[in-house]
């Protein structure tokens, strides 16, 4: 089994989201393949990171968590997002207001 798979940060996430791989991303400061890695998942992390309940989630069984406080899992995942959506990179598609119709 590939030790990403192991993680027990990704089993705590609901849309399985390769946390290992998105953090990596950031310490090696490729926010893009960050966005790319969170991407994959979840094309919205700009929202997730801000009402998922991290806490209680991925970041409860952090395995950082034991020794120190575990990862800000969902503050990371809100600042690629933030970053994503001002360079342009993000996969959502806007959606347009639609027309009301009037009797």
């Amino acid at each position: 089994m590939h030790p990403v798979q192991k993680a027990g940060c990704i089993a705590g996430c609901p849309v399985a989201i390769n946390i290992p791989g998105f953090i990596q991303a950031i310490e090696n400061r490729d926010f893009r393949k960050a966005y790319d890695v969170l991407a994959a998942d979840n094309v919205l992390p700009a929202i997730c990171g801000r009402v998922c309940p991290q806490e209680t989630q991925c970041e409860a069984v952090c395995i950082v968590g034991n020794k120190l406080e575990p990862v800000g899992i969902g503050r990371l995942e809100r600042f690629v997002g933030d970053m994503a959506l001002k360079n342009g990179w993000s996969l959502a598609t806007s959606v347009s207001r639609m027309a009301t119709r009037r009797p």
